[in-house]
């Protein structure tokens, strides 16, 4: 039989089962240990606390399964839902929930793509329950003392941090979520809380890792987060992942112009000082697979016209615009290539492909030759998907070591959507202009003054201050954020994902029905709860037509 494991890792084996439904039943698990099997010794706990941002940061952005298949969550998808990147394939459904029109979330056991929804769920409960049995494992006072303080205490302040992170993102992506900590009573998990009291317990958790870090002098084994991280490190990325997520939990522009905006201004300034750098090593388990994908510079990462087209100063991405979805394609119908020609450095330079092509941009450039085509296929799936710009192969590569978690432009430009939002206009144009005049484009002021037409919306108008905002943190955060998705936080609260794209994930339904909480629910698709009502941008053919 099946060895249940003693406190909150019971719940851990139900998100299991969740993605692995055919296991049987009456065999041992050993893959989910009990409770004095995991932690026979002190090494085994401070092991299993020390792992768990390992399983966080897993659950986040993914990793190999196997030698033949992998996994990235919802990560993928994601990315397409927000035009962040568009392959037109199957894999990891890319392609089901990238559609147009949108598919609302299928949450059924059975279904193809029914893992990519559950695996965030399902990793960070599992860090919860590694959290959880450790703190209770350190109770006893033979572990704390074979241990010793400095090690109790960078335990239970990465246990807190760890918590924080793992609660905070059940809050972005599910519409509900349960408490798992050291306290959790399995008997009685009670009603499940929405995504609003799961992020104030999960802002709780990293305040109290701040208190125990500010008043401690440790450093954390390099590979418990594969980076240099201190007591005073520890608090500084604390404070931004709690101005990160306090934003993005918002599901539409008036929950995100509701966000507590001066407590976003306080962690930013109290956060990182520097772009936080992580060493990947999948050797050593440390592997951003969905960073290696979206990236890959071959048939997996085009990037639409749709956002990135709001460059364009030759009135291409207009034109392109103005097609019906089924003749949107990577030539204007009298044979012109569909170009991005714009003074913005980031793309590549030049008016014509072949001059973009010699003079990549230092985000994106032009496909080569011998690309050409490898993603300009499957049209039943889609020809507006396909684009003649990637990205250059920043991270694909194995051997691609150091990789961003958090960026500093970030946290900047996050500052300067709350100082817009607290109607510092001034002050947030002079953060927009620290990337904008760095990019090439000329400064903007408080009266958002934009002279080179970037971004152009795609009812040919100049974006204002508040569009120039959008557009630098879009920029700079490429491929960043909670499972590469800060297109897809940022996007749903300020209203710009397309029509019926799902705002948030039901709890899973193998989860609802071992927890005896029905019905199993759905969001997003034409006529769904919780979906897009429409870009900001109304979009031609946004509504079907055409």
């Amino acid at each position: 039989m099946v060895i249940l494991p003693r406190g909150p890792a019971v719940l851990v084996l139900f998100a299991a089962l969740s993605s692995w439904a055919c296991l049987d039943l009456n065999v041992t698990n050993i893959n989910e240990p009990d409770s004095e099997r995991a932690l026979a010794t002190p090494g085994d706990v401070e092991s299993l606390i020390g792992d768990s941002y390992n399983t966080w940061f897993t659950g986040s952005y993914g990793n190999w399964m196997s030698s033949t298949t992998a996994n990235t969550g919802a990560s993928l998808f994601l990315s397409n839902q927000s035009f962040q990147h568009s392959p037109p394939w199957a894999n990891l459904g890319m392609d089901f929930y990238g559609r147009i029109p949108r598919v609302g979330i299928v949450n059924e056991v059975s279904h193809t793509y029914y893992p990519r929804v559950n695996w965030q769920w399902e990793y960070c409960y599992r860090a919860l329950s590694s959290v959880a049995s450790g703190l209770k494992a350190l109770e006893e006072p033979e572990v704390a003392d074979e241990l010793g303080p400095e090690s109790v205490e960078r335990l239970r302040t990465l246990a807190r941090f760890v918590q924080g992170l793992a609660h905070g993102t059940i809050a972005l992506f599910y519409d509900r979520g349960f408490i798992v900590d050291e306290a959790t009573d399995l008997a009685d998990l009670g009603d499940p809380l929405d995504y609003n009291a799961l992020m104030e317990a999960a802002l709780g958790y990293f305040d109290e890792a701040i208190g125990q870090a500010s008043a401690a002098s440790f450093t954390l084994p390099f590979e418990w987060m594969a980076a240099d991280v201190d007591a005073r490190h520890l608090v500084r990325l604390a404070h931004s992942y709690k101005a990160r997520l306090r934003a993005q939990v918002a599901r539409t522009p008036e929950e995100r112009a509701a966000v507590d905006w001066g407590a976003v201004i306080a962690d930013v300034d109290a956060g990182i000082q520097a772009t936080h750098i992580m060493e990947m090593d999948w050797n050593k388990g440390w592997y951003n697979l969905f960073l290696d994908y979206a990236t890959w510079p071959w048939t997996w990462s085009q990037i639409p016209y749709f956002v990135h087209g709001m460059a364009d100063q030759s009135g291409d991405v207009l034109e392109w615009l103005a097609l019906g979805m089924k003749e949107k394609h990577v030539f204007l119908p009298d044979g012109r290539p569909v170009r991005i020609v714009t003074p913005d450095l980031r793309f590549p330079q030049g008016a014509t492909i072949a001059e973009q092509r010699a003079n990549p941009g230092r985000l994106f450039r032009v496909a080569t030759e011998a690309q050409e085509g490898d993603t300009w296929t499957r049209p039943d799936r889609g020809p507006w998907r396909w684009s003649w710009y990637k990205p250059p192969p920043m991270y694909w590569a194995i051997d691609e070591r150091e990789q961003p978690e958090i960026h500093l432009a970030e946290m900047r430009l996050l500052k300067a959507e709350a100082l817009y939002r607290q109607s510092n206009r001034a002050a947030a144009a002079a953060i927009v202009n620290e990337t904008r005049v760095a990019a090439g484009l000329s400064p903007t002021d408080a009266a958002g003054t934009n002279l080179e037409c970037v971004p152009r919306l795609p009812n040919g108008s100049c974006g204002d201050l508040w569009e120039m905002l959008k557009w630098e943190k879009r920029m700079e955060t490429v491929w960043t954020g909670v499972a590469g998705a800060n297109w897809f936080f940022d996007g749903r609260g300020w209203g710009d994902l397309w029509k019926d794209t799902p705002l948030q994930f039901p709890v899973p339904c193998q989860e609802v029905e071992v927890l005896q909480m029905p019905p199993c629910e759905s969001f997003g698709g034409p006529g769904g709860q919780m979906g897009s009502p429409g870009s900001s941008y109304n979009y031609p053919h946004e509504l079907g037509e055409g």
